[in-house]
C-alpha cells in the first residue's frame, strides 16, 4: 500500500505549529495562533510575518492570527526560528497588556526587547536602533539557538514550499490605438493631426501656430 504524501502547504502549517508549542512549552503565556501562509511581497514592499491579535473566532473563543509570507520561509531556518520568537514576544505583550510597539506597529520599543529576552532573544550589543523599525532587529542568543536545536532542524526538514523575491511582474502592455487616421503635420517640429483623407482634400487645414497646411505623411 502506497502511503499519501503530505501537500506541501499543509506540511509548512504542521511544522510552524510544531515549532510554536515548542516555544509554549518554554513559555506558557505564549498564546494560540493560528498559522497563515502566503504571498508577501506588494510592488515595492515585504510583509514578512505579522501578529494579529484577535483575529480568529473559535468555540473555545477569539484567537490570534500569524500570517508568515512564502519569501520569509526562503531563509535559514534558525532565521525562521528567530522570527517565530520576535512574534511570540509580541503575543506576550498582548496577553500581559504591555505596549511594546508604536507607530502603528512598526517601531519595536525597549519593553518588545524585554519581552524577547526571555524567549531566547537579544539586542545586539553596541547597535542603534533603526529609525523606523527601532529594536525589531533582536537575533537568538547562542544558548537557545542549542536548545531550540531540533525544532531548528525541524523547520529546515518542513520547509516544502517557500517564494522568491526578485520576480518581476509581468508587464501592463498599453493597448494599441484603434485609430486608423492617416497622420498629416505641419511646419512645427512634432506637432501632428490624425484627420481623414476626405477632410483634407475639401478644405486646407491650417496650423494657428506656423500657419502652414496640414500636409500627409509620406
Amino acid at each position: 500500500m502506497t502511503t499519501k504524501k503530505t501537500a506541501p502547504g499543509s506540511l509548512i502549517v504542521q511544522t510552524l505549529e510544531t515549532a510554536w508549542r515548542d516555544v509554549q512549552t518554554r513559555n506558557s503565556d505564549v498564546p494560540d495562533v493560528i498559522f497563515i501562509t502566503g504571498k508577501g511581497a506588494d510592488g515595492d514592499s515585504v510583509t514578512w510575518v505579522h501578529f494579529h491579535a484577535n483575529q480568529w473566532i473559535t468555540e473555545r473563543g477569539q484567537i490570534h492570527e500569524l500570517f508568515i509570507s512564502g519569501e520569509a520561509l526562503n531563509r535559514d531556518p534558525v532565521e525562521t526560528m528567530t522570527t517565530l520568537l520576535h512574534e511570540a514576544a509580541h503575543g506576550l505583550g498582548h496577553e500581559r497588556g504591555i505596549r511594546n510597539t508604536s507607530r502603528r506597529g512598526k517601531y519595536h520599543n525597549r519593553r518588545f526587547v524585554q519581552l524577547a529576552g526571555e524567549l531566547g532573544l537579544a539586542w545586539p550589543e553596541g547597535q542603534a536602533p533603526d529609525t523606523t523599525r527601532g529594536f525589531s532587529s533582536v537575533v537568538m542568543k547562542s544558548e537557545a539557538v542549542t536548545e531550540y536545536a531540533s525544532t531548528i532542524e525541524a523547520l529546515r526538514d518542513g520547509r516544502a514550499a517557500w517564494r522568491e523575491l526578485g520576480i518581476e511582474p509581468a508587464v501592463e502592455l498599453k493597448p494599441k490605438s484603434k485609430n486608423t487616421k492617416p497622420r498629416a503635420s505641419c511646419g512645427c517640429p512634432g506637432r501632428f493631426i490624425w484627420t481623414a483623407r476626405r477632410t483634407l482634400d475639401e478644405a486646407p487645414v491650417i496650423c494657428g501656430e506656423c500657419e502652414a497646411e496640414f500636409q500627409l505623411a509620406p
